[in-house]
């Protein structure tokens, strides 16, 4: 049966229950009432108390005057603190609102427009109002012929200064305003344009970063130069002068071109790496910096924040450097570290250390600010949970005193779920109860499909949280999603479609079954890539880009740019090379083996052993699986270093004259060098792509043949990968052109 009315309240002390009707029977009987400052909040719950009951209430800003108290009315802002609101409280970025229904007025304001309209947002809640996702399928108004409120006492004000739920593929501005988003500014953007090259560039080169020898006037700066420090602090100062709280960015720019200087490199500390690159760490250096241009801005203006990423090389707390002012706040961005799992996670190392990062800047600053991605980073195809990672990992932010949340999301509904609405909710209040939240949204959204839903989702996410792969991109999706994961999956959806009522839910429904589909179409491509069935693969891709293209063009997401996830960039080129190589005047004679012998080389001697030549012993080396598990999965430890592979396998007794070629799916190293049979057979600049050597007249035919790889691993590409990760065959016919992939913003 329908829902006829909505009764918010506690019992009057006289026993009886105070009531104030909104609208009856689908009539209004309350007017909206501002004295000209709330336009937006008395705007937006006029549209939907309209949408919620057909009822339009009529607003009024007439000068000096107020409703009557036998009035029903909703009264917004500064007029409803005239009316005995008590105030809001007080934030320092403006979020504090008050609602309190006093008679027959519904009061409501907040600190600001803002807040007010988050008051707004607030009280439509309580009718039943959500905003799950920022697209149709996603909001929630309830239809009630009557609405009635019996007392309403409502303060809040975030437990996160600075509130930032955005993406590239999102450009909408209602959903955060609806889910109280935004904030004090805390900008974190690469930002070191405050000494332009442009203009000292010319007569001090000596301002910018040393690098080979030579200094090239641009982005990077010369940290240890006391004038750059000096010209960096007065450009922030004329900015922050006499404008009380805001924030400012003083982050390098992305990449790694740090100033080689005796005197830069000197503030280092020796022997303190950065575990993911290996390289000294640059954070000590970087604080001193810091220390010096927020030090001359807290005596200019004390309530601005200067804000900078804790990235990179300069990921780790610095180790000597001490006595940070109290304008600075280091926004850590755990890119490096897995991105699967929560940082109290039992089974991943990686995420423990990124708590003991965490812990180490809340000590080394007195602000923190988390700069985190809502999503799998490098795939943005399968559906992914991150229900337990924000469970976990936001209140305990909170507790390490973190000013605010900066989290980037993508618009993609049909494979991140619930994620997006539950770290909005938890960016207001980080110890809210997470299962009420969830609750609210099965039922509310999925109506009699919400176990299904439910069901799906809880599951998603356990397999997340249990899977001991933590390697980026695709690389770990296979772990998690298992066939038995898929086929239960496809048993909760089943089960929610069928229980569905109408064609609303149905449409959620399969909205979720369209990412499913998702995991299956890429599951179907790597196993046929993983048997080097390469003219299947391509079969399967291709439809899979349709599949893709057909929820975009079904009005999902708000926009395409991420149409194809990235599909083309890390899976494409692989299959349509692959297939291009098995194929029309091509024939694959043998697929290499899946398990190798395998050893790290971290002296670079291998080459010098012998370690390429036919007859190398195997003491020393370990057997592992190359395109079925990466070495994280066989609890391998990455080293930045070179890695060496070595295989036996049979060629037929018939081997075409040629041309013959040794073509890799994909290698993760800078470059590699490929011997057979002893001898080397060629060298490989590429990394990532798939690369080939030609061995025509080399193979042994109807005889074992070996081939060893050296490959350079000294920097990451992604997460705990390295070496080869996809399949090795040897074809015969001509080298195929280069394939063309389709195009997207990402590529």
């Amino acid at each position: 049966m329908p829902v006829t009315a909505i009764l918010i309240g506690t019992l009057c002390p006289s026993g009886a229950r105070a009531e104030t009707v909104i609208v009856k029977d689908g009539k209004a009987v309350a007017a909206v009432w501002h004295s000209g400052d709330a336009a937006d909040a008395a705007k937006e719950l006029v549209r939907y108390v309209e949408r919620i009951s057909g009822a339009r209430l009529e607003i009024k800003t007439e000068k000096g005057q107020k409703p009557g108290e036998a009035d029903a009315a909703i009264v917004v802002g500064a007029l409803a603190l005239e009316l005995g609101l008590p105030a809001p409280p007080k934030t320092i970025s403006g979020d504090g609102y008050r609602l309190l229904l006093k008679g027959n007025h519904v009061l409501l304001a907040g600190e600001n427009a803002e807040s007010t309209f988050f008051a707004a947002c607030h009280f439509l809640e309580t009718l039943g109002c959500r905003w799950f996702f920022d697209n149709p399928l996603g909001e929630v108004v309830p239809a009630l012929k009557t609405i009635s409120v019996k007392e309403l006492d409502v303060s809040e004000k975030p437990d996160f200064a600075s509130r930032s739920i955005w993406g590239p593929n999102w450009h909408g501005r209602e959903w955060p305003r609806h889910n109280r988003l935004g904030g004090m500014g805390l900008p974190t953007g690469h930002d070191w344009g405050h000494v332009p090259a442009e203009k000292y560039g010319k007569e001090h080169p000596e301002y910018y970063a040393q690098r080979g020898g030579r200094r090239e006037p641009g982005g990077w700066l010369c940290t240890s130069n006391p004038d750059v420090r000096r010209l960096f602090a007065e450009a922030l100062v004329r900015i922050v002068q006499g404008k009380g709280g805001l924030g400012l960015s003083i982050s390098p720019p992305d990449g790694t071109g740090y100033c080689e200087c005796e005197k830069c490199v000197a503030e280092d500390v020796p022997g303190y790496l950065e575990p993911s690159s290996g390289r000294v760490a640059i954070s000590d250096r970087y604080q001193r910096f810091y220390n010096a241009v927020a030090g001359e801005v807290l005596k200019a203006n004390p309530e601005a924040i200067l804000n900078f990423y804790a990235y990179a090389d300069y990921s780790i707390p610095p180790k000597e450097v001490k006595g940070a002012p109290p304008n600075l706040c280091a926004w850590v961005a755990p890119i490096r570290f897995c991105r699967l799992h929560s940082l109290s996670n039992p089974i991943c190392e990686s995420r423990r250390r990124c708590r003991d990062v965490v812990d180490g800047w809340a000590s080394a600053v007195s602000k923190i600010g988390w700069r985190e991605y809502n999503y799998n980073l490098a795939e943005l195809t399968v559906p992914f949970s991150k229900i337990s990672i924000w469970r976990d990992d936001i209140p305990y932010l909170k507790k390490k005193g973190c000013l605010g949340l900066n989290i980037e999301s993508l618009a993609l509904w049909h494979i991140y779920g619930v994620n997006t609405y539950l770290v909005a909710r938890l960016a207001w209040k980080a110890d809210a109860d997470v299962d009420a939240i969830l609750d609210d949204f099965y039922t509310k959204f999925g109506g009699k499909a919400a176990s299904g839903i439910k069901a799906y989702w809880e599951r998603i996410d356990k397999a997340y949280r249990e899977t001991n792969a933590h390697a980026g991109s695709f690389f770990a999706v296979h772990a998690v999603w298992t066939p038995e994961l898929v086929k239960a999956c496809e048993a909760d959806l089943d089960a929610a479609a069928k229980a569905a009522e109408d064609d609303t839910i149905r449409k959620r429904v399969e909205m979720f079954r369209k990412g499913l589909e998702n995991a299956k179409y890429y599951l179907a491509v790597r196993d046929a890539s993983n048997r080097c069935d390469f003219a299947k693969a391509k079969e399967t891709y291709d439809k899979w880009l349709a599949h893709m293209e057909g929820i975009h063009k079904s009005g999902i997401h708000p926009v395409g740019e991420y149409m194809y996830g990235y599909a083309p960039r890390f899976l494409g080129q692989a299959v349509d090379d692959g297939a291009a190589r098995v194929t029309g005047n091509c024939k694959m004679i043998v697929q290499l083996p899946d398990e190798w012998l395998f050893r790290y080389d971290s002296k670079d001697g291998g080459e010098a052993a012998g370690w390429g030549k036919a007859g190398a012993g195997e003491e020393g080396w370990r057997k592992v699986k190359t395109y079925s598990a990466t070495l994280n999965e066989q609890n391998v430890p990455e080293e930045l270093t070179w890695m060496w592979y070595r295989t036996k396998f049979a060629v037929p007794a018939e081997v075409p004259a040629g041309p013959v070629h040794l073509w890799f799916a994909e290698v993760d190293g800078r470059s590699m060098k490929v011997f057979l049979n002893g001898e080397l057979a060629g060298e490989c600049q590429k990394g990532r792509r798939p690369h080939e050597v030609e061995v025509t007249g080399k193979l042994l035919a109807g005889k074992e043949n070996v081939v060893a790889v050296k490959i350079d691993h000294g920097r990451i590409s992604e997460l705990m990968l390295g070496g080869i990760i996809k399949p090795v065959m040897i074809y015969a016919g001509p080298k195929p052109p280069p394939t063309e992939q389709k195009k997207t913003k990402m590529n």
